[in-house]
Parts: structure tokens; sequence; C-alpha cells
């Protein structure tokens, strides 16, 4: 008798949850140029930083998704420009956007 209350009746096998996907190629090209413009050659400064960046500690490259990996581009990109932007230590002169007093 199939009972859908019956307790002890054997249970279905659950579905295993899908894995997140793995960063793709084009992905890993660029997270490897923008560590190199930032002089970040070693694994364990690479890791430390997608850590500082992100807040993912790896513990192999393969372990990065797709997702985390989009996120870790945006990131790695603003401190290549930050890096490359001199600053004046005025914030008037450093501000990137016109305000709407140099559109008058």
């Amino acid at each position: 008798m199939d009972d859908p209350l019956d307790l002890f009746a054997a249970a279905s096998p659950e579905p295993e949850p899908e894995r997140p996907a793995s960063m793709t190629d084009a992905q890993r090209g660029e997270i490897r140029g923008l560590f190199a413009k930032l002089g970040k050659t070693t694994a364990h400064e690479q890791f430390a930083l997608v850590d500082e960046l992100i807040g993912v500690r790896l513990q192999r490259v393969t372990d990065l998704t797709s997702s985390n990996a989009s996120l870790l581009v945006h990131r790695l990109r603003q401190r290549v420009d930050s890096q490359t932007r001199i600053s004046t230590g005025n914030a008037w002169t450093d501000r990137e956007e016109d305000t709407w007093i140099d559109r008058l």
C-alpha cells in the first residue's frame, strides 16, 4: 500500500544539487592578465587578493565559479584603474566626472 504519509516507506532519492558553473577560459585569461598588471605573480598572492576582493578562499583555481570570476574581474579592473590614476590629494581636482558647475 502506497500511503503518502507512511514514515517508513522507501524514500525516493533526492536529486543532487547542481554544481555552479566553473569559470570560463576567457575569464581565466582575463584574470591572469589583470594579476600580471597588478604584479601578483605567485598563487599565494593571487589567492590572498581573491579573498580580499570577493571574500572567497580558494584551495585551487578550479574552485572559482563563473559568477565569482565575473565579480573578481570587475574588482580587479577597479584595482588596476585605481593604481594608474594619479592622486593629487585634492578631492575636487581628482574627481572623475564633471559636476554641474563644470557643465555650465
